[in-house]
């Protein structure tokens, strides 16, 4: 195999994109025609990875351009291809999914539009990973950025879609001006921007490598979605069509971790403080994350949160993997290190499995409130199914693939290695409260979606969606469930990735992440056994019941003669409990109207929880700035004659100033 292959890949991603306008008119032909060119690009550039993963090398790719200091070199290495996994998974389920999805809409979305865009941010993922130049790479980044904007914004004019798209487009822009002055830097020192010319050019230990990192974690951290650099995305993830955000929130913001990683194996020598950082902000973006999740009612918004979670679960791995470089310990580097890579696979299985579930939500309620559904289990059993295998998924619950990472990390954490540090103790407590508190927002979420009586016309008359939309749900809940029972050749695939970052041998890398995974093939076996005796039960119980003449009765209404579907929990009243003991950090604003009399004409709840950075610092703070330069926008009235005196005044000044 050849590096033809992903030439080829990209090649089949962008003619998707160019045939997504001239055939908008015939929408049946373009439909198969995207779906050709999706499957073709995305099975190719699989074929790519997977040969890499196996051990295969390809040669560098390398091309003139006449951009200044630019030349485009393509490579994949371990690292690269086990970030083009993901890319070209989600990219194919959910691009399969959008097209059922499209059609679905209703004429609410433009296709064209949407499949342009969709490809383009594929396309530039891909030469993201694989872009060996720092002008390409900036280049693939700034495409990606744009891309994604788009894709944010093509629901609009609905509300709050064009402050999303601002407040992205900022953030984005933002981290990419770190990144300009991290590459200008580092290509200073290494005379060429090439990235080889920079790995043997980097600075050992002092203020010019923590420069240098500082610029990386600002510049990747913000498309990672960082504590306290997160406030775009549950702005920007809920907004866009849910294919487009599975892949933002899937695949998008480990572009951040990507970039992170391929630092650090640029870097000579990593300090231990840089595992502490990173430790520090794992633990604080996966609790925050998941904290802002539980008092969420949006499902998407809930969803972009757990994202942020998620992505402290792999800040936890990456500052193991740190910690391991700094000590001179090859075995919890490669512990460390694979387990943020396996994490990264993981999330972006389940979470796109999630988003796809909630866009399934969404188009039969009309709606993303948890609140205003009810009894979707019996109405739309199918896509109720596939939600909750991500839910467990992402729960980190035996024996599907979340488990695996999150075992990964607990064994770095509590292992020898670290000899009981207070840090690793510290870390481990704050993944065992990050796990709990998924646990507890999921059955808030999937309990009042699917369980109970329907609470509206709406959830009365939902229906799974179509079989294009459901395949690639099924077919993801299936790689969860498969990668959980058997995660061995996942988790080798991840350790010779750790090997890129750690700068070691593949062998001693694979040798070192043998022991871990012994138990885990103990306990997917039992969790396999567990689903596999939980399925035998329904069927006897299914059997049972035919045998036999079933009535429905309405559930015991404590006294009511008239029980309503407004009498049940509702996701707010079940997470009541933990959103007021952790109140001091989430600060809702709550608007409670009470009954009076006895028999009160009405009665009203309502709870908000505003951001932690955007809406309790950076509105606060951009409204106190704006104020006192309205105080400056007096002296613009309009009036030719005063900018003439201005202009004077200045000049006399400046006379003055130099007599």
């Amino acid at each position: 195999m050849t590096m033809s292959f992903l030439i080829l890949a990209v090649a089949f991603l962008a003619a998707g994109a160019l045939f997504s306008f001239p055939l908008s008119s015939f929408p049946r032909l373009s439909r198969w025609v995207c779906l050709a060119c999706l499957t073709g690009g995305c099975v190719t550039g699989l074929s790519v990875a997977l040969f890499v993963l196996a051990g295969g090398e390809l040669s560098v790719f390398r091309m003139a351009w006449a951009v200044p200091l630019g030349e485009i070199i393509l490579a994949v290495d371990p690292l690269s291809a086990f970030f083009l996994v993901p890319i070209f998974v989600v990219g194919l389920a959910a691009g399969v999914y959008g097209e059922g999805y499209l059609e679905a809409s209703r004429g609410h979305l433009w296709p064209a539009y949407v499949r342009f865009f969709y490809f383009l941010l594929t396309a530039a993922m891909v030469a993201a990973v694989c872009a060996r130049n720092a002008v390409l790479f900036l280049a693939a980044w700034e495409v990606m950025a744009l891309a994604a904007f788009f894709l944010v914004c093509a629901t609009d004019p609905q509300p709050g879609v064009s402050r999303a798209g601002l407040i992205y487009i900022v953030c984005m822009h933002a981290g990419i001006l770190c990144l300009f002055v991290l590459f200008a830097v580092m290509g200073a020192r290494a005379g060429s921007m090439d990235f080889t010319a920079m790995k043997a050019a980097m600075p050992g230990p002092g203020r010019t490598l923590t420069a240098l990192f500082a610029l990386a974690l600002a510049g990747f951290g913000v498309k990672a979605g960082f504590m306290p650099v997160h406030f775009w995305l549950p702005e920007a993830h809920p907004v866009a069509p849910s294919h487009a955000s599975a892949v933002l929130s899937a695949v998008v913001i480990k572009m951040g971790i990507y970039g992170l990683l391929r630092f650090l194996s640029f870097c000579p020598s990593v300090p231990e403080s840089w595992g502490l950082v990173f430790l520090a902000i794992g633990a604080s973006s996966g609790i925050l994350g998941v904290l802002f999740a539980l008092a969420q009612h949006d499902l998407k918004r809930l969803l972009a949160y757990h994202s942020i979670e998620n992505i402290g679960i792999i800040a936890l791995g990456m500052g193991l993997g740190c910690l391991g470089l700094a000590r001179g310990n090859p075995a919890l580097a490669t512990i460390g290190f694979a387990a943020a890579l396996l994490h990264v696979l993981n999330h972006s299985l389940f979470k796109t499995l999630l988003f796809l579930g909630a866009g399934s939500f969404d188009q039969a309620l009309g709606s993303r409130d948890v609140e205003g559904a009810g009894g979707l289990l019996r109405r739309m059993p199918w896509a109720s199914l596939f939600s909750w295998m991500g839910a467990a998924a992402i729960c980190g619950l035996p024996p599907f693939n979340g488990f695996v990472s999150e075992w990964l990390v607990y064994s770095g954490l509590l292992g020898g290695a670290l000899g009981g540090a207070r840090s690793a103790m510290l870390s481990a407590a704050a993944l065992a409260l990050i796990g709990a508190l998924a646990a507890a927002c999921f059955t808030k979420a999937y309990g009042a979606l699917t369980l109970g009586e329907p609470r509206g016309t709406a959830a009365r008359d939902a229906k799974d969606p179509g079989e294009l939309m459901l395949w690639p749900m099924a077919l993801l809940a299936l790689a969860c469930l498969v990668v959980g029972i058997y995660p061995r050749p996942f988790v080798m695939s991840a350790a010779r990735g750790a090997a890129t970052i750690g700068r070691f041998p593949p062998e001693a890398a694979l040798s070192a992440i043998a022991d871990v995974l012994r138990p885990l093939a103990l306990i997917g076996a039992l969790g396999a056994s567990a689903l596999g005796l939980a399925g035998l039960l329904w069927l006897w119980r299914e059997g049972l019941l035919k045998m036999r003449e079933v009535a429905a009765a309405p559930t015991w209404g404590c006294g009511f003669t008239s029980p309503t579907a407004r009498m049940q929990y509702t996701a707010s009243s079940y997470a009541a409990p933990l959103a007021r003991a952790f109140e001091g950090v989430l600060r809702p604003e709550v608007r409670f109207e009470a009954p009076s009399g006895y028999w009160p004409a009405r009665a009203s709840f309502h709870s908000h929880t505003p951001d932690l950075t955007l809406d309790r610092a950076l509105l606060p703070a951009s409204a106190r700035i704006e104020k006192v330069l309205a105080v400056v926008r007096r002296v613009q009235h309009g009036r030719l004659q005063y900018y003439l005196l201005y202009a004077f005044g200045f000049l006399v000044a400046v006379l003055l100033w130099k007599l």
